[in-house]
């Protein structure tokens, strides 16, 4: 049996060896093919995303909050600024995300294209820096354009870019891919580049206050440590962490300011840590799933159920484990385009596999991850073209020919997706179909009311309000009351504000989103006790509303109105 010393040895040696020939360093490419390839990769990334600029807003689904209806976002105005860069909104302290549509609305005021605009170009500007990213990391061009072209079409990216809700995963992924590529040419000489390295830091910051979620990036930067290529010193590890702690003590701070803010996922299963593991495994098996392109994406992922047994249990516990079990293989092995790859995924997933989040799954978590599946893919396909024959015509062709495969297929899955998002009806329609989740159909009827189909969101508000929720019994109250059946209304909005006062504890958390939500269910009360002469009850109501929320402005005027009180005087 080999001694510890021996061991030692022949790792360094391992570590010594010449890198794989499909990972070496290409010679070096003329800069004209460079600009095609770049081109080429911006153009593929916005082709498949073109249908997207003529989309409206998604008016039962987040976009009336973060932009139509938000104050905060008319223009780029100091006061705007300090109250973004200084108060969480709607459940999330995430500023940058926040300044984006400040600078839409700056130059297309409320008019959706320009915001579906900044999304399709962000997503073209990420390609792009997946391209250079994946160059440096690998030294090989024709691995980078190949994985940065899948990047630009996978079918993961949909949500992110055809909704202008989630810009923040664009703006945070390119912070990200910047940090990266800072970091990599900091760490590349002897010693630490100091200019690079602060500018890595100042990219991550700004990710986090884009988006939280790529807080477990230095978990990446030390797998890139791990596996360093060609050409490049071995960090020692004392080293390697020291240079993780300002990356760690920033996501620390941001995770704890958005932690206080957040919902929590109040599902069953989030409360005991075995069926909350299960069901996070579930979730890594099912990502690894659309990280193929094979199966299509959804806008709302139905929580599983299990069934009972030990195979079932192991099954999905796997999940949680096939990430690290893959990087140590990898690592071992000196496979390095998987070991990078599986780090990236891991690293970026965590997140969403760690915390307790409402939602228990979305495409939109893989937007990042996306790119770490891409190195593996294209890696794969430079590795068999190369094995194939010697002949650089025949390589090329093998290569064009297996690149087309999943090329395809994901833009196929792009293209064809995107059509769901074209506006609220559709994208609920397509859902409604594939889940049995109670928010779809409320979505659903919150589309139909917008258009005045009262019957038909009547039926779906029946249908939710199976399964106990506020928003079912809120939305059946704007049924009857926009139909003049008062009584009903008033019976429905009652039941909305017993089950929001059954839930009490989350609506004195410091959230402004739950405070927001009650005092628009007491607004809605309000209004449905005036039209019935009930003019007491409205007053309290609408007192109740400004306690949660003293800027709702609707109630604060109703109020002086029942009061006789004569309308403020305008600001000068």
């Amino acid at each position: 049996m080999p001694t510890r010393q021996e061991r030692r040895f022949r790792r360094r040696r391992r570590s010594a060896r010449p890198a794989p020939e499909a990972l070496r360093p290409a010679e070096s490419t003329p800069l004209l093919l460079q600009a095609a390839a770049f081109l080429a990769v911006f153009a593929a990334a916005i082709l498949v995303n073109l249908k997207t600029l003529h989309y409206g807003f998604l008016t039962s689904w987040d976009d009336p909050t973060y932009v139509v209806d938000n104050p905060w976002i008319r223009g780029l105005s100091r006061e705007n600024l300090i109250y973004v860069f200084t108060k969480p909104y709607f459940a999330n302290y995430l500023p940058l995300h926040l300044v984006s549509y400040m600078v839409d609305y700056t130059l297309w005021g409320l008019n959706p294209f320009g915001y579906h605009l900044q999304s399709v170009l962000l997503n073209g500007l990420n390609a792009i820096l997946a391209l250079f990213v994946t160059r440096r990391l690998f030294g090989n061009f024709l691995l980078a354009f190949l994985a940065a072209l899948l990047f630009a079409v996978h079918p993961s990216h949909v949500e992110a870019v055809a909704w202008i809700s989630i810009r923040k995963d664009l703006l945070s992924t390119a912070f990200l891919l910047l940090t990266v590529l800072f970091y990599h040419r900091a760490t590349g000489s002897r010693s630490l580049g100091r200019g690079a390295y602060a500018a890595s830091i100042g990219c991550f910051t700004l990710g986090l206050l884009s988006k939280v979620s790529i807080v477990a990036l230095p978990l990446f930067l030390l797998v890139l440590d791990w596996f360093p290529r060609a050409g490049r010193r071995r960090i020692p590890w004392k080293a390697a962490i020291a240079n993780k702690i300002p990356y760690a003590l920033i996501g620390l701070v941001l995770v704890r300011i958005n932690t206080l803010v957040q919902v929590k996922a109040k599902a069953a299963y989030a409360q005991d840590p075995i069926p909350y593991l299960m069901v996070k495994g579930h979730a890594v098996w099912n990502y690894l799933a659309l990280l193929t392109g094979i199966p299509s994406g959804r806008p709302v992922y139905d929580t599983p159920e299990f069934a009972s047994g030990l195979a079932s249990v192991a099954a999905n516990l796997a999940g949680i484990l096939v990430l690290p079990a893959v990087l140590w293989i990898a690592h071992r092995r000196r496979w390095d385009a998987l070991g990078l790859g599986a780090g990236w995924v891991l690293a970026l997933l965590l997140p969403a596999i760690l915390f307790p989040l409402v939602t228990y799954m979305a495409d939109r978590y893989l937007y990042g991850p996306s790119l770490g599946f891409c190195w593996v893919l294209a890696a794969g396909i430079v590795a068999v073209s190369r094995r194939t024959a010697e002949s650089i015509p025949i390589r090329a062709g093998v290569t064009a020919i297996l690149t087309a495969l999943p090329l395809t297929l994901f833009a196929y899955r792009t293209i064809d997706y995107n059509r769901a998002w074209a506006g609220s009806e559709p994208l609920w329609r397509y859902a409604i179909a594939r889940s049995k989740d109670y928010r779809v159909r409320n979505n659903l009827a919150q589309a139909l009311m917008n258009e005045k189909r009262f019957a038909e969101a009547e039926r779906l508000y029946k249908q939710a309000s199976a399964i106990e929720n506020i928003v079912s019994h809120q939305g059946l109250a704007a049924v009857y009351y926009d139909t003049h059946r008062y009584p009903e209304a008033q019976r429905e909005i009652e039941r909305a504000l017993e089950i929001a006062h059954k839930h009490g504890a989350a609506y004195t958390d410091l959230t402004d989103a739950t405070m927001e939500d009650l005092a628009e269910i007491e607004y809605t009360a309000g209004a449905i006790y005036w039209v019935q002469s009930q003019n007491q009850r409205a007053i309290e109501a609408w007192e109740a509303a400004l306690r949660a929320n003293p800027r709702h402005e609707r109630a604060a005027q109703w109020l002086r109105t029942a009061r006789g009180e004569p309308a403020p005087a305008p600001a000068k």
